[in-house]
């Protein structure tokens, strides 16, 4: 391959990756975390540092279903900083500027985040530059809280994860939806045994028709994720999500339609596109136990 070649390689597989963040900035209705975009790319990723409760609005250590969150012991927090934060060494290597001590920061640095920082979560920055040729992730609230930083450490609020995903990226075709479920691993204690669960309650709560657009949203969404080499761990739970939130779309979009007469015209064209969509979600499903 040549170097124009694989410019060109690099490239395209930073594109593919943009548009699927962009379309996972743009659905709403996950458990553990939400999304934010900001610019072509950026994305602002808000984790919880706690599940919330079924009936609470706050975090709670006790009451939770077993079943919800592993059992296996997770490294303590605060992460030292060598094993969570590249080196300023392999950052000035990276950004092939060694010769000028330039490391590999955001766009802006963390001290100028505008997106507003809470108590219960925590923000990371999920940008893939077109001048790194790759994405990063960047710690932008609770640095004392993920990173036991030393004393002499340079910019170290400025400095990329090391996360295995982003240290993949070369190597392996890695998706946004990877480096999210890793984020939720590194900071919800206790760890979610899916990091993609739906909140159901999300979706009750909006309108009708904003319900009927958000869940379709959400299908299409976790059929991507679902149908692209998930953790094995987690992917029969991603499953059942998918099947219920597809369930509700449909029985929503029934309903809808039956309330607007005026839409009659297009119930057949309608009832055909969901047995097509179903009938594609059950080989979806099946396809990935294969």
């Amino acid at each position: 391959m040549t170097a124009e070649e694989r410019e060109k390689a690099v490239k395209k597989k930073l594109q593919g990756f943009l548009n699927e963040m962009l379309t996972m900035g743009c659905v709403k209705g996950f458990k553990y975390f939400s999304n934010y975009l900001r610019g072509k790319e950026e994305m602002v990723c808000t984790v919880l540092n706690e599940p919330l409760t079924p009936r609470s609005s706050t975090p709670s250590s006790a009451g939770f279903n077993q079943q919800t969150f592993f059992s296996s012991s997770q490294p303590e927090l605060p992460v030292d900083q060598k094993d969570l934060m590249m080196s300023h060494g392999t950052q000035s290597r990276l950004s092939e500027y060694g010769f000028m001590d330039v490391g590999l920061p955001p766009a802006s640095p963390s001290e100028k985040e505008i997106t507003p920082a809470k108590e219960d979560s925590t923000l990371f920055l999920v940008a893939g530059y077109g001048k790194y040729s790759c994405p990063y992730v960047w710690l932008r609230s609770n640095h004392d809280r993920l990173v036991k930083a030393r004393e002499d450490s340079k910019c170290v609020k400025d400095s990329p994860l090391k996360l295995k995903t982003t240290s993949s990226w070369n190597d392996k075709d890695i998706h946004i939806w990877e480096i999210l479920a890793e984020l939720v691993k590194l900071n919800t204690r206790p760890v979610p045994s899916n990091p993609f669960a739906v909140d159901l309650e999300y979706f009750d709560s909006l309108a009708h028709g904003e319900r009927v657009i958000a869940l379709g949203a959400m299908s299409h969404l976790l059929q991507q994720i679902y149908s692209h080499g998930i953790d094995k761990a987690y992917a029969g739970l991603v499953g059942d999500d998918l099947k219920e939130v597809t369930r509700r779309h449909f029985k929503d979009l029934h309903s809808l339609i039956q309330q607007h007469p005026e839409l009659s015209t297009q119930q057949q064209q309608t009832r055909g596109y969901v047995k097509r969509e179903n009938q594609s979600n059950q080989r979806t499903y099946a396809q990935g136990y294969k």
